[in-house]
């Protein structure tokens, strides 16, 4: 993977499909010449001898009398992404354009890059370590404003920082008990068991605190999840087909219609959710359905309540004109505590000042949001209502998160074992020196633990699995 480094690379960077901009990328010693061999500048000047950090206005030419407007973008090295010669060529977002030019590009000289390698290029180039690597693969599979900034933080080099004070520290007390072995003779004694563990002590309180308390970036990759509850017929699949914008859910006046738990993506403001619907809830039947009944209602009423268990927030559907007050009264009771806020459906079969009295009625600590899914009232603020209550509560800790991967987190505990075992070799010696060699042992597994972390020790299968999740371009 990855065996060719010096030679010259190029891709389409921008999104498949067409747009309103289109970016070509070279990065590589003949990156300048082979763009000049396709852009033309409008002020004269030649590409080749450009300097970096320019933006030239110009043409791009797809074949010898046929061009298009365009910019050229350059970096020289080593002050580029790739720490190579990059230059972007930044056209219209017309496939066709954009594959004419890079078939002319490809002919010239230049090789198709492969997945991830102008990230991988910067990696092998020390431009960055692997835990920012792993931060440009989140951003482009970032769903959400959650998922966004855990990604940047981990491109920012936030836990690379940390990793490496850490494993700075230990190094210092590695070259400490080392001098203890080398110069076991002279009557000098370089460190203390105490120093030790207190070494040890600090730098495994750092590494449980990072292991506890910052959450998986695999779990951040599932969408949220929020349900609409309500009894049956309240308008919930109608409500679901109007906040998606799909026929996802069957529409009928029949109570009962809807039994699985359907599911569809929903956009809100702060990132996607998932929204569910389910069975409509028998609530004068208490809130413990029997899940060993046979009857295809009782079963899909466990399903329903065992869905809402596991969900980020609810929406409460009541029917304006079936009794909303007596109904909601009695979903709350029958309902898990999650965040939610209540939807008075069917709007348009109520009088304006009705709704009014009605919503007067049930407002309180829970949002409430009079929506008519048929003609279109509401569906709006409650789609904004819904990206508030779920995203807004991440924000104001947004500057302050950190995620780990699965391998991130291996690596942190790894070196946490070690030290915890290098710190119950301390607790029993009289000097260093007595366990000198086992204790160099350990720490020296957890400096290579927190190495392997940020990438100074990395196999192939290693990068192969963390590169695997790049597309062409990046």
């Amino acid at each position: 993977m990855f065996h060719q480094l010096d030679d010259t690379i190029v891709a389409v960077s921008s999104p498949a499909g067409t747009g309103v901009r289109g970016i070509i990328r070279l990065s590589g010693p003949g990156a300048f010449g082979l763009a000049a061999g396709v852009f033309t500048c409008d002020d004269g000047c030649f590409v080749a001898e450009l300097p970096g950090h320019r933006r030239v206005a110009g043409r791009l030419w797809m074949e010898a009398t046929v061009s298009v407007p365009a910019e050229a973008y350059t970096f020289r090295a080593p002050a580029s992404y790739t720490h190579q010669d990059v230059i972007e060529l930044h056209t219209i977002g017309s496939p066709a354009v954009l594959g004419a030019v890079l078939e002319r590009l490809t002919s010239a000289g230049a090789r198709l890059a492969e997945p991830g390698e102008f990230t991988a290029r910067a990696f092998f180039s020390g431009a960055m370590d692997l835990t920012r690597v792993e931060g440009v693969a989140a951003i482009i599979h970032a769903r959400n404003d959650s998922q966004l900034r855990a990604s940047e933080a981990l491109l920012h080099g936030r836990l690379s920082r940390r990793s490496n004070e850490l494993r700075e520290q230990l190094v210092d007390l590695l070259a400490l008990i080392e001098a203890e072995i080398d110069f076991s003779e002279e009557a000098v004694e370089f460190v203390t068991p105490q120093r030790v563990v207190e070494v040890v002590g600090r730098v495994s309180e750092e590494l449980a605190s990072l292991i506890h308390h910052a959450p998986s970036i695999e779990r951040l990759e599932t969408l949220p999840e929020v349900m609409l509850a309500g009894r049956p017929n309240a308008g919930k699949s109608t409500l679901m087909n109007a906040l998606t914008g799909m026929d996802r859910a069957i529409q009928s006046a029949m109570p009962g219609t809807t039994r699985d738990v359907l599911s569809a993506p929903l956009s809100v403001p702060g990132g996607e959710v998932m929204l569910l619907d389910a069975a409509g809830l028998d609530v004068g039947a208490g809130a413990f359905i029997d899940e060993k009944a046979r009857h295809p209602d009782a079963q899909a009423q466990a399903v329903a309540r065992r869905s809402m268990l596991r969900t980020d927030m609810l929406i409460l559907v009541v029917d304006a004109t079936d009794s909303p007050r007596k109904t909601l009264e009695s979903l709350r009771r029958a309902l898990p505590p999650h965040p939610m806020c209540v939807v008075l459906s069917k709007a348009d079969l109520a009088l304006p000042a009705e709704l009014d009295r009605l919503a007067g009625q049930l407002r309180g600590p829970t949002p409430v949001h009079v929506v008519s899914a048929i003609a279109g009232q509401g569906v709006d603020s409650l789609r904004d209502e819904i990206g508030r209550a779920v995203f807004a509560a991440g924000e104001s800790s947004a500057a302050e998160l950190l995620t780990l991967s699965d391998r991130q987190r291996q690596s942190l505990r790894s070196a946490y074992d070690a030290l915890r075992r290098a710190r119950h070799l301390c607790e029993d010696c009289p000097s260093v020196m007595s366990a000198a060699e086992l204790l160099a042992v350990e720490i020296r597994e957890a400096i290579t633990a927190l190495s392997l972390l940020v990438g100074e020790v990395a196999t192939e299968e290693l990068l192969g699995r963390i590169f695997s999740r790049f597309c062409i371009g990046k």
